[in-house]
């Protein structure tokens, strides 16, 4: 009977979460929540091309343009874009699985119709990169395996985000500015999926 008693202790005893492992109960979701904004406005700066904008150093000098600075800076831009709206297509399939999108949308239809717009602004962005950096280069797998390598850098970084609210803007943000670019190029085309 000993030998049960003490297994069972032991059992009891493995098996409870120690102080360590969970949050003490005096400490509020606001209190955690605060220890992460930093991180949060770190990485909005970061991936907010509205702050970049307003960054002096982001647009270099009119007579940098021919050094091809310039177009560093849109390429830069265009990586953020497919990042973004690949990660806005994700959250609509998700939306899909799970019945409800991070902004609460819920229809269905809508869902599938903002999935497959936010595909085609992405597979856009990711192209227009493509051919800017073929220009330079003539090894097409390097440029893709660099853009996914960047675009998937991106994209873990703004799902480090922990706030939805900061979340949601930053990714509202970028896509409107996006669209603005892509709208002023000549070679604005929509992509036909299956």
């Amino acid at each position: 009977m000993k030998h049960l008693l003490i297994i069972i202790i032991f059992f009891l005893a493995a098996c409870t979460p120690s102080k360590s492992d969970a949050l003490p109960e005096e400490v509020s979701s606001e209190e955690t929540s605060s220890d992460l904004i930093p991180l949060d406005e770190f990485l909005l700066k970061k991936h907010a091309i509205a702050a970049w904008v307003m960054d002096d150093n982001f647009i270099p000098p009119s007579d940098d343009w021919a050094d091809g600075s310039a177009e560093t800076v849109y390429i830069k831009v265009l990586k953020q874009c497919a990042a973004n709206f690949s990660i806005m297509y994700a959250n609509m399939q998700a939306g899909l699985s799970f019945g409800k999108t991070i902004t609460g949308l819920e229809d269905p239809k809508e869902m599938e119709r903002l999935s497959k717009e936010y595909k085609n602004h992405s597979l856009y962005f990711a192209v227009r990169t493509e051919e800017f950096l073929l220009k330079d280069r003539k090894d097409i797998d390097a440029v893709r395996d660099s853009i996914d390598n960047e675009l998937i850098s991106i994209q873990n970084e703004i799902f480090e985000i922990v706030s939805d609210e900061l979340f949601i803007d930053l990714l509202e943000s970028n896509a409107e500015i996006c669209l603005l670019v892509r709208d002023q190029n000549p070679d604005n085309q929509n992509y036909k999926f299956e």
